[in-house]
């Protein structure tokens, strides 16, 4: 088994803009180019890093690895590996993870985009079991079908209490961004496009994960081959979000191209089914601004749902690649946020990930917005907050402080791009480091934040 190295948390706080640094708590051992960091996923005290280019078993064969919170330093539980590993498996690509709180019953799900169970590269999703006090156990695999290309591509999960059918369910979905879709051949582009797919799955209590079926499917039959439709989901239980960074709005003609769109699917508590697809598009976005990027929904204060969605390739109109983030509730837009700090001249790519947090064990009142281009590479992340003063004609949300790595000015991780990927469970932050300098190593850094018992009270 591997060993990791731990550092203590610093913080260092600035009177205007408060800049908060992380300092990484964990790296590859040995330090060499893996695909350590490529995804990462947080709850409670439990942290999983995708490490999908690791040899161990195979070549490219992947792994995962699992932290736990050990008085405030994280600290190596397990390496996970996929099952009859095999060269360019790739497990680690994607990773989620999901607990019971009451029980301590923990799940995690793995992708591996190599897996050739289904078609050479098509992809599987791991399931791991971890009962409380007990060891993580693999459990059950999930695989696609002939249409799937990049299935696992992304992942969510979730449990919680359903009010529609009065029970607690674990929700996953499975997206695969270049899956291929049939399409009605009454539609003027009938026949088979690769516009991306996803996958919902259900368990509840301790039957086995099943299939969930979707209604209106139809309303994705405008999607373009290579839109990349699910290239990041989210869930709550009740609602699927799915980004398609490259979907087109025709509306706008040639400045439509590429602008991207989020899809909206709601559970229906009477058929037991999911129906598709309600469509949310960027307003005063730009050409190519990639809009559901990255994408998050989470229930907060009063019992909102807010669905958050990234655009990191968005420019200003000084053709500056600042990007932008968005946040719907109820079907509307309820704030866009862009960057405050604009330094160097590599852009900012602001919306690359988000994340926020809807569980009521921890309660929340924040999300973040990675922008890894920031300072030529370095990275930042923002942290918004709800704004006390909210009166219903002002801002909900503020900028609370910035956050950033506090290796961000040595060598390699001055070109780190720290905040290309970002979770939080309200409990505690991670972000990735991607150093681009050749050979160089990756690492996760990460900040415990205080809880916010019950919302907003």
């Amino acid at each position: 088994m591997r060993t990791h190295f731990f550092v203590l948390f610093l913080i260092l706080i600035t009177p205007v803009h408060a800049t908060e640094q992380w300092v990484h708590a964990a790296s590859p051992n040995p330090l060499t180019y893996t695909g350590f960091g490529d995804a990462i996923d947080v709850l409670d005290n439990w942290m999983v890093i995708g490490d999908p280019e690791n040899d161990d078993q195979a070549i490219d064969g992947g792994a995962v690895h699992v932290y736990e919170n050990s008085q405030g330093q994280w600290q190596l539980f397990d390496t996970l590996y996929a099952d009859e590993a095999d060269n360019f498996d790739e497990f680690g690509s994607a990773v989620a993870i999901e607990r019971l709180h009451d029980t301590g019953e923990v799940w995690i799900m793995v992708s591996a985009l190599g897996d050739d169970d289904t078609g050479s590269d098509r992809g599987a999703v791991y399931g791991f079991q971890m009962l409380e006090n007990q060891p993580i156990t693999y459990e059950v695999k999930f695989t696609g079908d002939t249409f799937s290309r990049d299935y696992g591509s992304s992942l969510a999960l979730n449990y919680d209490y359903v009010e529609d059918i009065s029970t607690y369910l674990w929700v996953l979905v499975i997206g695969d961004k270049s899956a291929v879709r049939y399409v009605d051949p009454n539609n003027p582009n009938g026949g088979t496009r690769a516009t991306g797919d996803a996958t919902i799955y259900k368990r509840s209590g301790g039957l086995p994960w099943e299939q969930e079926p979707i209604q209106g499917l139809v309303t994705l039959d405008n999607l373009g081959t290579n839109d990349q439709f699910a290239a990041s989901v989210a869930t709550d239980g009740i609602y699927v979000v799915a980004g398609a960074p490259f979907a087109d709005n025709s509306a706008l003609g040639n400045e439509g191209v590429d602008t991207g769109a989020v899809y909206v699917y709601v559970r229906s508590g009477i058929t037991q089914t999911w129906s598709c697809c309600s469509t949310i598009r960027a307003t005063q976005t730009t050409r190519g601004a990639r809009f559901g990027f990255d994408v998050d929904v989470a229930k907060q204060f009063n019992d909102n749902v807010y669905i958050y969605a990234g655009a990191p390739f968005e420019e200003d109109l000084s053709g500056r690649r600042l990007g932008a983030a968005y946040v719907w509730s109820n079907g509307n837009l309820i704030q866009k946020f862009q960057p405050t700090v604009i330094v160097g001249g590599a852009g900012e790519n602001f919306g690359t990930s988000v994340s926020a947090n809807g569980d009521a064990y921890f309660g929340t009142t924040e999300f973040l917005v990675g922008a890894p281009l920031s300072e030529d590479y370095k990275g930042r992340i923002y942290q918004y907050t709800f704004n006390p003063d909210y009166n219903g004609s002002n801002d909900v949300f503020i900028e609370r402080q910035q956050m950033v790595a506090d290796n961000r000015n040595q060598m390699p991780w001055d070109l780190g791009q720290f905040g290309k990927n970002v979770v939080t469970d309200g409990l505690n932050h991670a972000a990735s480091s991607e150093s681009t300098y050749l050979g160089s190593h990756k690492s996760v850094y990460t900040k415990e934040a205080p809880i916010f018992k019950d919302g907003f009270d």
